[in-house]
């Protein structure tokens, strides 16, 4: 009974969190105030009457499944917490069925509303690494505000309510995963499933959980190949997971180019046994831009460009299952005369910006994957807002009130709402696109299986996709 009064208050005030903010300060001191001394008095109620209802408590306890089924709806913070209540909550928490259960119903309801149809939360949090070597993370919150309306003839009429919506930015700093090592530099390379991949100084990698505060280190991956081809290497990185084999790969991809040619050899970590694999066969592209892949149906997509081709850009998407890759269309007339920039996952759909030559900037999204005519403007952005160009930018989120989440200059995060044509910024500083990343809170751990760390150079040779008619 004491768990599940536990599990009562902490819903409640789960409840009392994300319904609040609708309120004035005021308002909210005093109900947090009532709310909390009517749970003592229930708690002390329960705890003066505890020893004559012993005997009636077997019969008044929920049964398991639906225990199992109300922690499943809790935040990953309420969970962490009620693993200390008892035995049993501690196995069912920890099992790997139970986590998995956990992330499937956060994940897809990510972009929901609440019931009640007055708060919708952007769940998914913006993970800085600032002030090294801290992590900080950035809950943009969308509240709704129903408006009832005005007479009873529109009423009547039945005249729809109107919405009102306002953001709530909460900011958070987390432990750092090497509080107790100096670190110059920390770049996230890949997010996934609540994950986070870090590469500290260039050299070091691990796979760090922040909400649990779980950490794996990662073994140094292999040097490339030492031929004469592979002077002059440049190194990208990718996280995405395996649904197939239930496992968490990194991949690391060293481009090169020599007299017009261009090359890209793979390596492949999986964290289930703890070590990297070579992919044989390189790819015949050189990646552009972006540092970090860009993960979207299971796939990893990197900007290209290709040797000896009439249409030299495209982007390329490598299967993090299968470890295929296939070439996906840039927008327009991008694949000749490359103007686009900025590729990122925008509403679920691949996003890149265009900057033609004095207008303004075009968000296009591709509506459906791997179709070439399926690219469409989105919105556009002007050039220069409240005296200021823009300038370089990155598209980070599009919330669900319709405002875009953008990273500008790389040194603050504003919200454009492209309706108004307006910006706010909402946290300032020295913030670079490989210090950002859309980020999850779960219970999945990052913990590889026990197994002796391996280099292995003979795996199945990465093959081309074919293309989706």
């Amino acid at each position: 009974m004491e768990c599940l009064n536990l599990l009562s208050m902490d819903m409640d005030q789960h409840w009392i969190s994300s319904t609040l903010n609708l309120q004035s300060t005021q308002q909210q001191e005093q109900q947090v105030t009532t709310i909390s001394m009517e749970t003592s008095l229930l708690d002390l109620q329960y705890l003066n009457n505890n020893k004559e209802e012993d005997e009636q408590d077997h019969q008044r306890q929920l049964p398991c499944e639906i225990v199992e089924e109300i922690l499943l709806q809790l935040p990953v913070k309420s969970l962490l917490r009620f693993r200390c209540v008892c035995k049993p909550w501690l196995a069912l928490i920890s099992d790997p069925k139970f986590i998995k259960s956990h992330l499937h119903n956060h994940s897809t309801k990510q972009d929901d509303g609440d019931d009640d149809g007055k708060t919708r939360s952007s769940k998914a949090l913006v993970m800085l690494s600032s002030s090294l070597p801290l992590l900080k993370s950035v809950h943009v919150q969308v509240l709704d505000t129903r408006i009832e309306a005005r007479s009873a003839e529109a009423d009547a009429a039945g005249a729809a309510r109107t919405t009102s919506t306002r953001v709530v930015v909460v900011e958070e700093v987390h432990e750092s995963p090497m509080r107790h090592q100096a670190v110059q530099d920390m770049k996230i390379v890949g997010s996934c499933n609540g994950l986070l991949c870090l590469v500290l100084d260039s050299q070091d990698m691990m796979i760090y959980n922040p909400s649990t505060r779980q950490l794996q280190s990662v073994p140094s991956p292999p040097p490339p190949p030492t031929n004469n081809y592979y002077s002059g290497k440049d190194y990208f990185y990718g996280f995405g997971y395996d649904s197939c084999n239930d496992d968490y790969k990194i991949v690391r991809a060293s481009c090169s180019s020599r007299n017009g040619n261009f090359a890209t050899h793979l390596d492949v970590f999986n964290l289930n046994t703890n070590s990297w694999r070579a992919a044989i066969k390189t790819l015949p592209c050189y990646f552009l831009s972006n540092l970090v892949g860009t993960l979207l149906n299971g796939a990893l997509h990197w900007v290209v460009r290709l040797a000896a081709a009439e249409r030299p850009f495209s982007i390329v998407s490598i299967d993090v299952t299968e470890e295929t890759y296939r070439y996906v269309p840039l927008p327009g007339e991008g694949d000749k005369n490359f103007s686009f920039y900025g590729l990122g996952v925008l509403g679920g759909c691949l996003s890149m910006l265009h900057s033609p030559h004095g207008s303004d900037y075009e968000v296009w999204l591709m509506k459906e994957y791997g179709v070439k005519a399926s690219w469409t403007i989105f919105t556009t952005i002007p050039q220069k807002m409240e005296s200021e160009y823009l300038g370089l930018m990155s598209l980070v989120r599009i919330l669900n009130n319709g405002e875009i989440v953008i990273l500008l200059h790389q040194r603050k995060l504003v919200i454009y709402n492209p309706g108004h044509r307006t910006l706010r910024t909402i946290l300032s500083g020295d913030i670079h696109s490989s210090q950002l990343a859309l980020y999850l809170e779960t219970l999945v751990s990052p913990s590889a299986a026990p197994t002796v760390t391996t280099y292995s150079s003979s795996i199945t040779p990465l093959n081309q996709a074919k293309a989706s008619p």
